[in-house]
C-alpha cells in the first residue's frame, strides 16, 4: 500500500525518495501539488508548488537541510506547478531548470528531452511528454525504476488536455514513449498517490482516451452538434462543475479527428462555443 497524501508533513516513499504535498485541493489540483525532493546529500526538487502563506516553502527548506540541491525544477508551466520556484530557488541557492522560457520566472538551466540532470551520484533523465501542455517533462530515475510523470500519469484522474497548449496527438504520443521505458517499478506524480503498477496505469489512460473517442463519434452519429451539447451527453453522471474542463477535452479530440480528417466544423469563432461539429463521410 502506498502512502496516502498529507499535508505538511515530509512523506518517506523510497530510499531517495520524499514527498511534501502543498494544501492547494481544487477540482484540477486534485488532492493538491506533490512536490518531490530526489536524492540524499545532493537533492532535485520536482514541482515547488504555488506562492501560498501555508509553510510549503519553510517546510521544504526545512526537508533540504543541509544537502545541496543541484536544481528546482517545475514539471511544467501551469499554476500550480512553478510560482513558488523562485523563491525557494533563492532559499537552497540552486538554479531553477525548465522546458524553454516562461513568462514568470528565469530559466537557469534549460533542459530538454534526454537531457541528464545530476545530484551527487544521482541521475535523473529528462524525457519531453507534451500534450497536457508542449512544455512537460517527465523524469526518470533509473536507479530506483521510478517514473517522475507530472500530470500525464496520474492514480485518480486523466489528464485535462486543454487545446491550443494540450494536444491530444502529442499526449497519446508521450505515453507511448513513457509506456515504452523499460523496468519501471512506480510512478510519482505531481498530484495524487504514487501509482503502483505504472503499466497498467499507462494502457488504462490510453484506453480512456480510445473510449472518449468512441463517444464523441457516437454524439455525432446523431447529427451535428456542439460541443456543449456533446459534453451534456457524454459527461451527464459526473459534477457539472468539471464540464468546463470536460468540454476542452472534448475539444482535443475533435481536433484530433479533424486532423485525420473524420470530422469537420463549421463556424465557432474564438471561443468555439458556436462551432458545429459533423462527421465526414
Amino acid at each position: 500500500m502506498t502512502p496516502p497524501i498529507e499535508y505538511g508533513t515530509v512523506i518517506r516513499l523510497s530510499p531517495l525518495v520524499r514527498r511534501i504535498t502543498q494544501n492547494n485541493p481544487g477540482l484540477y489540483p486534485g488532492p493538491g501539488t506533490n512536490t518531490h525532493l530526489i536524492g540524499t546529500d545532493d537533492l532535485v526538487i520536482l514541482d515547488p508548488g504555488e506562492d501560498r502563506d501555508d509553510g510549503h516553502l519553510d517546510r521544504i527548506v526545512a526537508a533540504v537541510g543541509a544537502a545541496r540541491v543541484a536544481a528546482v525544477i517545475p514539471s511544467h508551466g501551469h499554476p500550480d506547478h512553478w510560482p513558488l520556484a523562485t523563491k525557494l530557488a533563492a532559499r537552497v541557492e540552486a538554479p531553477i531548470g525548465f522546458f524553454g522560457n516562461h513568462p514568470g520566472f528565469r530559466t537557469d538551466l534549460s533542459l530538454g528531452d534526454g537531457d541528464l540532470v545530476t545530484a551527487g551520484r544521482l541521475t535523473l533523465a529528462a524525457v519531453h511528454t507534451p500534450g497536457h501542455l508542449g512544455d512537460h517533462l517527465s523524469f526518470l530515475l533509473e536507479d530506483e525504476g521510478a517514473l517522475f510523470p507530472g500530470d500525464v500519469v496520474m492514480g485518480w484522474s486523466s489528464s485535462i488536455i486543454a487545446p491550443p497548449e494540450g494536444d491530444l496527438g502529442d499526449y497519446l504520443r508521450s505515453l507511448d514513449r513513457l509506456e515504452a521505458i523499460p523496468n519501471l517499478t512506480v510512478g510519482y506524480p505531481a498530484h495524487g498517490p504514487a501509482v503502483t503498477q505504472p503499466y497498467h496505469r499507462i494502457r488504462e489512460l490510453r484506453a480512456h482516451r480510445a473510449m472518449r473517442t468512441r463517444q464523441v463519434l457516437e454524439a455525432l452519429d446523431a447529427g451535428p452538434s456542439t460541443i456543449a451539447a456533446m459534453v451534456a451527453t457524454i459527461y451527464r453522471d459526473i459534477d457539472p462543475a468539471l464540464h468546463p474542463g470536460a468540454a476542452l477535452s472534448v475539444r482535443a479530440h475533435l481536433l484530433h479527428l479533424e486532423r485525420d480528417r473524420v470530422v469537420r466544423h463549421s463556424g465557432g469563432g474564438p471561443g468555439w462555443e458556436s462551432a458545429v461539429w459533423e462527421r465526414i463521410g
